[in-house]
């Protein structure tokens, strides 16, 4: 048995410090919410020593990402897919009583990408010089996230790394179902732009030449559409390789501009304020951050380490921002949702179904309600989304063709003056 120092809220909301004696931390924090009691956070005092080397906390079994990261040079690239379905396997092997060391082994001959085989290989020989899986993972930032390694984290300090693999599966296959949806929301706009913008560079580039040299041969004053649409022929023609480098340096001065922390925070923000793109973008980014704090409360990860985590994970800074200041709250001893309100943090929906679920004592099952409504809501929007943009590009497209039609054609209308 070990003792456990733990830091809880009441049904009230006061906080209340107590020592629990469990087998491991999950065990310690069940016999917390059984009791009635909101784990906020969770550290061992009496243990061996190998434990006590390994505090119960994300941000500690996350510490050696960066260690591991300098000693490596070479970077893999592995999809989501590939992690997730990595997850399920390893996850089916350890339920099976194969001992992990053999199961990543086994998903390792089972993947066909070399690069994934060559991480996984990596894996092992750390598992097989005494380090723990999380702690290896934590060497491959760019495979595996540090939600991902966090939550494997705490399946090895609970006991319940297959549960924890099978949570982290669900939330994979979730997240690449919110990606598609946006992915297909923003495709056609996509594709529609790019095929415009050859035909109008092939069209300026090989065609027009054409009519202006045969224009040229007439002394007569061509219409203003005309010379606009020659003039930038010949621009292009003549300057195409000060185009090409101009383009080229303009989108490496602008991700080097969004870069700097204060134009990205001010980006970002901006973004959130857009009529209808900015809905869209909210409402992505609450699920995905629901989706995180419910997969840790899942977990058995204390609500405190949960936030902090899901705030290092997204990608907007204001909600990073504010997830921080949640986080620093709760650590002060204020409740999650009295944080959330001060800090203006997700929709009034998503704070009302949190606040009730720190009230009961069921954060992971509000997350899960949550996650099933921001999921039809960003359908919703997505649909929405694409059905304003279709008529907007139609019309552009159709002001573009009309100009360059008439730039093309309102010289053969006056042919026959223009000879006569």
């Amino acid at each position: 048995m070990t003792a456990f120092a733990c830091r809880t809220r009441n049904a009230s909301g006061d906080v209340v410090e107590k020592v629990v004696e469990a087998f491991n931390a999950k065990e310690a924090i069940t016999a917390l919410e059984e009791s009635g009691l909101l784990p906020i956070q969770i550290s061992p005092i009496e243990e061996t020593p190998a434990a006590k080397a390994k505090p119960f906390s994300v941000q500690a079994q996350v510490a050696p990402v960066e260690v591991a990261r300098a000693g490596r040079r070479k970077r893999y690239k592995v999809s989501r897919k590939e992690v997730m379905q990595f997850a399920m396997q390893l996850s089916s092997s350890l339920d099976a009583g194969i001992p992990i060391l053999e199961g990543v082994r086994s998903c390792s001959q089972m993947t066909r990408n070399v690069g994934f085989q060559e991480l996984l290989t990596e894996l092992c020989i750390g598992i097989e010089g005494g380090s723990l899986l999380s702690e290896v993972m934590a060497g491959y930032p760019e495979v595996f996230s540090s939600a991902f390694v966090g939550t494997i984290a705490a399946g090895e300090r609970s006991g319940t790394i297959e549960d924890m693999l099978d949570n982290l599966a669900e939330f994979l296959e979730a997240d690449m179902e919110v990606r598609s949806d946006i992915r297909s929301a923003i495709m056609y706009p996509v594709i529609v732009v790019a095929t415009l913008c050859l035909a109008i560079v092939a069209l300026v580039v090989f065609v027009v030449p054409r009519f202006t040299a045969f224009y040229s041969s007439f002394d007569a004053e061509l219409p203003l559409a005309t010379r606009m649409l020659m003039a930038s022929s010949s621009f292009m023609e003549e300057h195409y390789l000060v185009l090409v480098l101009a383009l080229a340096a303009f989108v490496f001065a602008l991700k080097r501009v969004f870069k700097i922390p204060k134009v990205r925070a001010a980006s970002d923000r901006l973004i959130l304020r857009l009529p209808v793109l900015g809905n869209l973008v909210e409402t992505a980014i609450t699920l995905q951050a629901v989706q995180l704090l419910g997969l840790f409360t899942k977990s058995g990860v204390p609500i405190l380490e949960a936030i902090q985590c899901a705030a290092r994970t997204t990608s907007n800074t204001k909600y990073k921002q504010d997830l921080l200041a949640v986080a620093d709250g709760i650590a002060a001893g204020e409740t999650m949702t009295s944080g959330m309100e001060a800090a203006n943090c997700f929709p009034m929906e998503a704070r009302h179904m949190l606040a009730n679920g720190e009230s009961t004592g069921t954060i992971d099952r509000a997350c899960q309600s949550a996650v099933k409504r921001y999921k039809k809501e960003l359908r919703y929007k997505t649909k929405i989304l694409a059905t304003l943009i279709e008529p907007l590009l139609t019309l552009v497209l159709a002001v573009i063709v009309l100009f360059i039609a008439l730039a093309v054609f309102l010289p053969m209308w006056d042919l026959v003056s223009v000879v006569g």
